[in-house]
């Protein structure tokens, strides 16, 4: 067996024919040189998947799932990669070398630690005498014993080091117990304490169903209650990430409801899965942020965010409106009747059956924002109308650009329906989407540039936001506004490099990474060209090992490549994309030069003329600098 990880995944790839492994998933038939079946991804009603033996892939030509053995594995089970090839090895007979790299060792400890720790939580909650008023606390919210279980719901006692002497007795390193966000190192290195006191618990689990931090809710009778936090989330660590996670998509995620409804609380998400509504999260009292919608969208098609109805409680309509012109992903906002929260309602007769139609009955968030506009002036007037559009485009033109196709013909039918509502005529809401975006751009640049200018003066540098995917929805070129020929021309590099990798060393002797803007795309190109150089084949499963922290580009790394598989003379392709490149490069000097010629002197101009010149192939005059730089000079 190989001890090359790219090897063993490259060997189990080869076992699994991908005709087999579909075929033992659902019903597959020949047509022609292809099989054809019904898409399991979504509702399909003919048979939309194409398998392809030559290719060993699939395609859903209506919902777009596409890509190879492993992530049709993926998809299917639900899982991550690493579980996938488990899954594929094993019905291949291929065993897995169970060695670790010191990083996953340090990982599996730590996730030891934590079922460490919520055992012993739980067994508080469930049998220990100093639980009991959490099991009456959790009894009074109508929770089951049953729920609570499932759960894994645990009581960390009011003591200050009830944690920390367990863990001396029974061997458990409280530096590893530090290091997960469970003890905090007293003042003075006087020993350690407990983080969490008097508090229910409630596990946090990663989408594999894996304890990675804790949530807890301190009890009322607590005499710091008033003063503390209601509730208390375990701190940032190499485990727990609250701006990743979903509380409850562990179980959520095999309801196949044909959506995923998002709460505020813990108890609501609980409430609903012992009603029998599992398709239901909660967020870690952040706010839905992108990364949970690209990571819900792998699960369901839709998305139904539930607001409660009071004045507070539509705060993130617009953000969530932002989300619904700027993701890949169907966005529907719902409301509670008499302001309740779920876990209330759920618990009232015939609870269960409005709160699913609440979800059942969502709007999605841009009929829904019109709505609650519309219902303050039932008659509104042209200048209401106004504002209305400009409220609801404003949204728009903040909104991270979608590119490809699909996107525009989003935002066509978005102001379609604005135009149609509000009875204005689409050119003219077109053209004031235009000012919108061009004045959001604007404030950008701005916001931008006073950050630079803060950084060089000695202030905090700007924060990196990381991209939640390489070319959709919320990344764009470094110092361009939007998605332009430059981004084009990266993207069928990366394009043709996946498709034949014997073209990696003709783009990596000709262009440097740092010269591609996209983020993601670079990230890529880095990765293929450090193949490379490793001696190793740069292809899609030498990618997959270096992108393990980034499915998401691996995931588009997939869709690329099956472009670039569909083009014609690579190789010509990959020359005038490389010339362009250069030429690209060439017009960016010459623009850099162009503008320091305003305040230099004449031999500085010289030489920046010289540069120029380099560039468009025009003589150089002396006449060119006489009497100090020229208004008319020459253009980039």
């Amino acid at each position: 067996m190989p001890s090359d990880p790219v090897e063993l995944t490259k060997q189990i790839k080869a076992a699994s024919d991908i005709v087999a492994v579909v075929g033992s998933y659902i019903n597959i038939v020949p047509a022609g040189k292809i099989f054809k079946a019904v898409c399991p991804f979504h509702n399909d009603t003919r048979p939309s998947l194409d398998v392809d033996p030559h290719r060993q892939r699939y395609k859903c030509w209506s919902c777009g799932a596409q890509g190879d053995v492993f992530a049709f594995v993926q998809n299917h089970e639900k899982v991550g990669f690493r579980e996938a090839r488990a899954i594929l090895a094993a019905k291949a007979g291929i065993k897995l070398d169970e060695q670790q790299s010191p990083q996953d060792h340090h990982r599996t400890r730590l996730l030891e630690v934590m079922r460490w720790a919520q055992a012993k939580y739980a067994y508080q909650y469930l049998e220990g005498d100093l639980g009991e008023e959490a099991r009456k606390y959790m009894g009074a919210r109508k929770l089951s014993g049953k729920t609570t279980r499932d759960f894994g719901i645990g009581f960390a006692p009011i003591n200050g080091d009830w944690l920390v002497k367990l863990a001396l007795a029974e061997g458990v390193p409280t530096d590893t117990l530090v290091e997960v966000g469970l003890l905090a190192a007293r003042d003075g290195q006087r020993g350690y304490y407990d983080r969490f006191r008097d508090r229910v618990m409630f596990p946090i689990k990663d989408v594999r169903g894996q304890v990675v931090g804790f949530g807890g809710r301190i009890m009322p009778n607590n005499p710091l209650a008033a003063r503390g936090p209601k509730y208390y989330n375990s701190a940032e660590t190499p485990l727990f990430h609250k701006k990743d996670l979903l509380y409850g998509l562990d179980l959520a995620r095999h309801a196949n409801a044909g959506y995923l409804a998002v709460v505020e609380g813990y108890t609501d998400v609980m409430m609903a899965h012992q009603c029998g509504v599992p398709q239901v999260v909660a967020t870690m009292g952040t706010a839905l942020n992108p990364q949970h919608v690209a990571q819900l969208s792998r699960y369901a098609p839709k998305v139904v965010l539930l607001y409660d109805a009071d004045a507070g409680g539509f705060a993130g309509v617009d953000r969530a409106l932002e989300m619904f012109v700027s993701q890949d992903v169907e966005l529907a906002v719902a409301t509670l009747p008499d302001g309740l929260d779920p876990c209330d309602l759920l618990v009232k007769p015939g609870g269960t059956e409005t709160f699913k139609e609440v979800l059942t009955s969502a709007a999605d968030a841009l009929d829904f924002k019109l709505n609650k506009l519309l219902e303050r002036d039932p008659n509104p007037s042209v200048e209401t109308k106004r504002r209305i559009a400009d409220d609801i485009l404003g949204v728009m033109a903040s909104a991270p650009p979608m590119p490809g196709a699909a996107a525009q013909m989003k935002r066509e039918l978005i102001v379609t329906r604005i135009a149609h509502r509000l009875g204005f005529k689409q050119e003219t809401m077109w053209v004031r989407f235009g000012e919108l975006r061009k004045d959001h751009e604007q404030k950008q640049r701005e916001a931008q540039q006073k950050e630079q200018d803060g950084h060089r003066d000695g202030g905090r540098p700007a924060v990196t936001v990381r991209p939640d995917a390489v070319l959709p929805t919320t990344e764009r070129p470094r110092g361009a506004s939007k998605a332009g020929p430059a981004v084009a021309a990266e993207r069928q590099l990366v394009e043709l490099l996946l498709s034949d990798p014997l073209l990696v060393p003709v783009a990596a002797a000709r262009l440097a990474p740092d010269e591609i803007t996209h983020t993601g795309l670079r990230r890529i190109l880095a990765e293929l060209y450090g193949v490379q150089a490793a001696g190793g084949v740069p292809d899609l499963e030498s990618l997959r090992e270096r992108l393990a922290d980034r499915e998401d580009l691996f995931e588009v790394s997939q869709k690329l490549q099956f472009v670039g598989q569909q083009m014609q003379d690579r190789e010509q392709w990959l020359a005038r994309l490389l010339k362009r490149f250069a030429e690209m490069k060439a017009e960016a000097e010459a623009r850099r030069a162009k503008e320091q010629l305003a305040g230099a002197s004449d031999d500085e101009a010289i030489e920046l003329l010289r540069r120029i010149q380099q560039t468009q192939q025009r003589p150089l005059k002396r006449g060119d600098v006489a009497g100090g730089p020229q208004p008319d000079a020459p253009a980039a």
